[in-house]
Order: C-alpha cells, then structure tokens, then sequence
C-alpha cells in the first residue's frame, strides 16, 4: 500500500481550558486535491498552521513525504515541499507583480555579495531563468497580462492567484491553501478552481481549507470534515456533504455542539 504524502496522527491542542484539536488523525494522498471543511471554530485554521510549522501541537504526528515534520519550522517545512497560503494575502503592493514572483525563489546567487562579485555569469543565468520560470507561471493563473503593474492594483482574487504563483516557483510537493476563494466574486472563484484543477492534472497535491461549498464540490477529489476538533466525517464530497452529522455540525452553533 502507498504511503500517504501526508499523514497527521493523534494531533491535539489547547489554549488553557479550550480544546481547539482533540486528537485529529487524517491521511492526505498524493494525486488529489483534499479539502479539509467544517464549520467556523471547528480547529481547521490551527491544524494548517500545525502542519506548516507555525504552531507545535500539544500531542500527535505530522509526516510528510516520509519525514516527521511535527516539530519542525515554517521554513524548513518549506524546504522540505510542503508551501502555504495564508487567508489575507501579504504581497508588497507597491512591488510589480513579476517583482514578487521573483522575491519567491529560495537560495538565490544574487543575494551574497561575493556571488555578484566572483560569479557575475553565474548569478545573470540564474536570474534569466528565474524570470522565465514567473513568466511561464503567471501564464498558467492567467496573470501574464499583469506581470509589469503593481501588486497592490490587483483584486482580491488576483492576489490569490499571485500567492499561488510564488508558491510554484518553489515547485513544491504539498500545496496547503487557506480559504483561497473567500471574499472572491463567483466569476474570479471559479477561475481559480480552474487553474488548481489544471495543476492537479499535472501533478500537483493540494491540500484546501475553504468555506465556499459549490468549489469544494467542483474543485476536490476528497474532504475531511472537522467538528469541535475532531474528524466526522471523510470520503468524496458528494456522499459526505449530505450526511446528516455533517449537516448538523453546520447548522448548529459552537455553544450547541457538544464539548471536545
């Protein structure tokens, strides 16, 4: 049997008295796009900062690609292939887009002195290539039009389009987005949708918290659902959608749902 790409064992964690994760335990495949929902308070946001190293968990595992990353920092995280976007979008506003792109890139010759110095051809090349990588990304999220205006010009929609774009110049294994769609008009979502389906195909792991129900059904291949920090459910979005636990959960309040 395949090993998942990540696995996540018995994670729990409290802030003093309040149980956010009572010992959630999922397996994330390569080759799919996963969505992990649920209703507002229910632990989402806390695991994806678990797994991406901005948080430690109190108990449990996180393994990714085979390694234990439980404990791990964001950037070695990063290093490792698993990439993140955050619900508000950070991107310099008053750097060009094709600029941010090109802050994406870790070890860049051109950031030691000594490099522009002794290795002048070496840093021209590497920069040349990066360029043409963001060029050839910014096509792919159908933002090639936009590389030479400023990032703060974009819409909100565009600005998650972007994020995901730097996180490709990593060429990462695991691609975690958080609410990628929220605030976004339908027109703009679905674009969205569009371009991670395209990137699935190609062989690109996802791994999605979102709200937003009609792009979870058209966007992921499979989904877990968290209630009160735990797991209630997983399977296709069709059949787990209309379980009458999941629908539950949504329909009643956290002061209404039984404690962790």
């Amino acid at each position: 049997m395949t090993e998942p790409l990540l696995s996540i064992r018995g994670i729990e964690k409290r802030f003093g008295g309040l149980v956010a994760l009572a010992g959630v335990s999922m397996d994330v495949p390569a080759g799919l796009v996963y969505g992990l929902i649920g209703p507002n308070g229910s632990g989402k946001t806390t695991l994806f900062n678990i797994v991406s190293g901005f948080m430690r968990q109190d108990a449990g595992t996180v393994t990714f690609d085979g390694r234990d990353i439980g404990r791990a920092s964001p950037h070695k995280v990063a290093r490792l292939g698993l990439c993140r976007t955050f619900q508000a979008t950070a991107c310099p506003t008053r750097m060009t887009v094709m600029e941010n792109m090109l802050l994406a890139p870790q070890d860049q010759l051109g950031e030691g002195f000594v490099n522009l110095i002794t290795r002048p051809h070496r840093v021209r090349s590497q920069e040349k290539a990066y360029r043409e990588r963001a060029r050839e990304l910014l096509a792919i999220v159908n933002l090639a039009g936009k590389a030479d205006e400023y990032a703060g010009s974009l819409s909100g929609g565009q600005k998650k389009l972007l994020a995901l774009a730097q996180i490709l110049m990593a060429d990462p294994k695991l691609i975690l987005l958080d609410e990628p769609v929220a605030g976004v008009n339908p027109v703009l979502a679905e674009e969205i949708a569009g371009v991670i389906r395209r990137l699935s195909g190609e062989g690109r792991n996802f791994l999605i918290v979102e709200h937003n129900m009609h792009f979870i059904r058209s966007t992921c291949d499979r989904i877990s659902v968290l209630d009160a920090g735990r797991v209630i459910a997983e399977g296709e979005p069709a059949d787990v959608l209309g379980r009458e636990d999941v629908l539950r959960a949504y329909l009643a309040g956290p002061a209404t749902r039984p404690a962790a």
